[in-house]
């Protein structure tokens, strides 16, 4: 098969990247993690993306984003709804995102060195900030009330939703436990959750000792894929 015809995604963080390689089926052809800084990235990257793929999708950690109601949307007007918000560098690249199942669009910033350089090698790669992976992942979560986390290196990311209603996205510096802590429990007290009746779903990896805390306030700790 060749490689014009699979797909890559690829995983920034603070720390590092990784990837995976997927026939045009879904299936897994290969899978490789890196840690090195995220401005170096790019460049290590480029051997790889240099191939052909189908499609080059980008995950990276970020809290440089902001939903918008569909209905208040006017795209000249991204870059002023996300400085309305959050710092936005003059060389980011502001790019935004529908998403009709929850009536908003995503309006996100995308780092400079990362958005030129990709862009460079690859027509067709498209970006994504880790909440919106929580977005969508959120809702294949059968449980009424919804609360989703992913801790990347220094940053929280939180999603809480109720049956089809999006109560809560946002994302937070947390290097330490504690901080973590508090900012998942600021949050289940802001959406009303009672935890105590309330599954906490995490994506990705959180320490032994946090997910053993975090257990001891919720009715239980999943893991999700």
């Amino acid at each position: 098969m060749s490689r014009a015809q699979n797909r890559i995604t690829i995983q920034l963080d603070l720390s590092g990247y990784s990837f995976t390689i997927y026939d045009r089926n879904g299936a897994v052809l290969s899978q490789e993690s890196h840690s090195c800084p995220v401005d170096l990235s790019v460049e290590e990257l480029t051997p790889m993306l240099r191939k052909q793929f189908v499609s080059v999708s980008v995950y990276f950690t970020t809290w440089k984003y902001t939903l918008v109601p569909s209905h208040m949307f006017f795209k000249d007007n991204a870059r002023s709804y996300l400085s309305a918000v959050r710092d936005v560098s003059d060389t980011d690249a502001v790019l935004t995102l529908e998403m009709p199942s929850r009536k908003a669009v995503m309006v996100y910033a995308v780092p400079a060195g990362i958005y030129n350089g990709m862009s460079r090698l690859c027509r067709n790669v498209r970006f994504y900030p880790t909440a919106y992976l929580l977005i969508d992942r959120i809702s294949a979560i059968p449980d009424n009330n919804r609360l989703l986390v992913s801790r990347t290196e220094g940053m929280l990311h939180i999603v809480a939703a109720e049956r089809d209603r999006l109560l809560f996205a946002n994302s937070f510096p947390a290097s330490d436990m504690a901080t973590t802590e508090y900012f998942i429990f600021s949050v289940t007290k802001e959406v009303l959750f009672n935890p105590e009746h309330t599954v906490l779903h995490i994506y990705g990896s959180v320490s032994q000792e946090l997910g053993a805390e975090l257990g001891r306030y919720f009715a239980s700790v999943r893991f999700i894929a």
